[in-house]
């Protein structure tokens, strides 16, 4: 068979043999965490039997997949535990596979690719598995079910959180024809304030700051905090960090956004505003006109 015709195998984790092997010395939650944070990643095959209902074989394509018939039943193989349990099975590489397929007696000749997901869905559905065992052998690891699902919890915990904070930036992001109102708190929130000149102090770069309330298309209510100095994310992060105590403990949420002096919503802001921090000064206090 020519070279560019020879299946193309996936591209596997070597760090999950490592991590494994890491475990095997030290059984300690670390090395355990290791694990699951390169499966989560990380493809696995899978041996498994297909039963085509009598449909003919398909050839596989130039990088070595197979488009199966429609109707095809993929059944894949399990081991039984010596108490009887009964788990998946799912090798890091080909070298461990074909060490496994080595012993057997009637080794199973196709291969599938599945991910840790997909693992996890295949426990929800079936209360007969008990879990997966990675690299059956010698150096054989088996998670039992409640770990995987604990995992699965958690990532999704994770996704979930991702996924919200992608669409509340982009509920945020001002579009064209968007009518921006710019507003001076009547009264500055200390609790917010205070932290965020502490953060300040330690940024030379930042000349003064100036905070309004942004009302977006006369409904969406935010604080916009302006910094008169360069673009800095690390600084910006610092200063999100230290207002987001205060953020969270409002009753009606508002978020903070973060711009500087050179962009034009910066340029609006500061019209006509007092800044309340300033470089050398610290907090900016304004004495009544009675005192």
């Amino acid at each position: 068979m020519p070279e560019q015709n020879q299946p193309k195998a996936p591209v596997f984790n070597p760090k999950i043999k490592e991590t494994i092997a890491a475990f095997k010395e030290e059984n300690s939650p670390k090395n355990l965490n290791d694990i699951l944070n390169e499966l989560v990643r990380s493809p696995l095959l899978a041996p498994a039997i297909f039963d085509l209902q009598g449909q003919p074989a398909p050839t596989p394509e130039a990088d070595g997949r197979v488009q199966l018939p429609k109707d095809t039943k993929i059944s894949l193989i399990m081991v039984t535990s010596p108490e009887g349990k009964a788990y998946y099975l799912g090798f890091s590489d080909w070298d461990a596979l074909h060490e496994w397929q080595g012993k057997q007696q009637k080794p199973a000749q196709q291969v599938i690719t599945l991910r840790f997901d997909d693992y996890a869905n295949m426990l929800a559905k079936n209360e007969n598995a008990a879990g997966l065992v990675l690299n059956p052998g010698d150096n054989s690891l088996r998670l039992e079910r409640p770990l995987i699902e604990s995992v699965k919890k958690q990532k999704d915990e994770v996704a979930r959180k991702i996924a919200e904070a992608v669409a509340h930036r982009e509920a945020q992001r001002i579009h064209p024809g968007d009518k921006i109102t710019l507003v001076e708190p009547s009264v500055l929130p200390d609790a917010m304030v205070d932290p965020i000149c502490e953060v300040l102090a330690n940024a030379p770069g930042v000349g003064s700051a100036y905070l309004s309330v942004m009302i977006v298309n006369g409904e969406a209510r935010n604080y916009l905090l302006i910094l008169d100095g360069p673009r800095d994310e690390k600084l910006f992060a610092a200063v999100a960090h230290a207002a987001r105590p205060y953020l969270l403990s409002r009753e009606k949420k508002m978020d903070l956004r973060i711009d500087t002096s050179i962009s034009p919503l910066g340029q609006q802001a500061m019209r006509g505003s007092e800044p309340f921090y300033r470089k050398g000064i610290g907090r900016v206090i304004e004495e009544d006109d009675d005192e």
